[in-house]
């Protein structure tokens, strides 16, 4: 398969580092374990796994449109505040 583009993700350190250990085990690196689990998702349209117990992550689908937007700005990405990520669609 041709990899032709990148994905850049902000994560936690800690977990970046765990599920580094894990998948190494398997034999894979981090990158293959993100593109496995984008075919699988893309394949059956549903998540490849069943989310377990009460996660720690930010309610990012409350946060301000306009906050995103200067956020996506900062770190260089073309967000016009309303698209909502597909600024650079074609």
């Amino acid at each position: 398969m041709l990899k032709d583009t990148t994905l850049t993700i902000h994560l936690n350190k800690e977990i970046k580092e765990q599920a580094s250990e894990v998948v190494a085990g398997m034999g894979i690196d981090l990158s293959t374990a993100v593109n496995m689990f984008l075919v699988e998702l893309t394949k059956t349209n549903e998540l490849p796994f069943v989310p377990t117990g009460k996660q720690d992550f930010p309610d990012i689908w409350n946060d301000d449109p306009k906050d995103i937007a200067a956020f996506n700005k900062k770190i260089g990405i073309r967000d016009d505040g309303v698209s909502y990520g597909r600024e650079n669609a074609d």
